[in-house]
């Protein structure tokens, strides 16, 4: 009886827990951000309303990020995973001193907003969104 070398076993070792699959759902958000008559870089940010499964649920999760300009029009595709949650929530900040941080100590306040997306899973989403509550995370501004 003749024995594989051990190198000739790790590939299907390596590939035997591979065999998750997650079901992607294809979602193409547009909008416009705007904060009063300002421009400037805006982060935008699209999360799962719910993550997780059992004890390991949660609100939020994110699924991806994005920058655009207020008051600009956007049109941003991203795969939704449905497997990893549910719901979508869209989350936006106006990033006034263009730190590409969110009111970082010393620093001005800057503006965010947030939006459950009713009606979800769609795959066309449109979100108009006023950015106005000072310096406040997605988490602090779930409803």
């Amino acid at each position: 009886m003749r024995l594989l070398p051990p190198l000739l076993l790790l590939p299907s070792l390596l590939c035997g827990c591979a065999s998750d699959t997650t079901t992607l759902f294809e979602v193409e958000l547009r909008g416009v951000i705007t904060y009063g008559a300002e421009v400037g870089p805006v982060e935008v940010q699209v999360h799962f309303e719910e993550a997780g499964e059992g004890e390991l649920n949660h609100p939020l999760g994110e699924i991806d990020r994005f920058w655009t300009a207020l008051d600009t029009p956007f049109v941003f595709a991203f795969d939704y995973p449905q497997d990893e949650g549910v719901g979508l929530i869209v989350y936006a900040w106006y990033d006034a001193d263009d730190d590409g941080v969110l009111c970082a100590p010393g620093q001005v306040d800057e503006p965010a907003g947030l939006i459950v997306v009713p009606g979800f899973p769609l795959h066309d989403v449109d979100v108009d969104m006023d950015v106005g509550v000072r310096c406040q995370g997605p988490e602090d501004l779930l409803p």
